[in-house]
C-alpha cells in the first residue's frame, strides 16, 4: 500500500526585529524635530530619505531602529588605539598602582 506523498512548505522567516519604521510627517514638524524624537542624527534621516528640503505634511520617513543593535555590536579598534575599562581607569592625580 502506498501512502500519499505530502508537500510541507516552511513560513518565510523575517526579521525578529525590524530596522526601519515609517514616519508620518505631521504639519509643523522639521527634520530636526523628528530625528531628535528617534534619537538619530537629523543629517543621516535626510540622506536615508534622500531629502533635499523641508518636510511636507503627511510625507512618509523611513526611520532606522538598528541603534540599539549598533550599539551592542563589537567595535573594531585601529591600530595604536586602546580603549579603557573601568578596571583599569585610575583616577585624575592618583598614579597608577597607589591607593587611597
Amino acid at each position: 500500500m502506498t501512502q500519499p506523498t505530502q508537500s510541507i512548505t516552511q513560513p518565510t522567516q523575517q526579521s525578529a526585529t525590524p530596522t526601519q519604521k515609517e514616519h508620518v510627517v505631521v504639519a509643523g514638524e522639521t527634520v530636526e524635530q523628528i530625528a531628535k524624537s528617534y534619537g538619530v542624527p537629523a543629517k543621516y534621516l535626510r540622506q536615508l530619505n534622500k531629502l533635499s528640503g523641508p518636510v511636507q505634511p503627511n510625507q512618509k520617513l523611513r526611520i532606522p531602529l538598528a541603534r540599539a543593535a549598533v550599539a551592542s555590536a563589537p567595535r573594531a579598534v585601529t591600530s595604536g588605539k586602546t580603549m579603557p575599562t573601568p578596571a583599569t581607569a585610575t583616577p585624575t592625580g592618583m598614579a597608577p598602582g597607589a591607593t587611597k
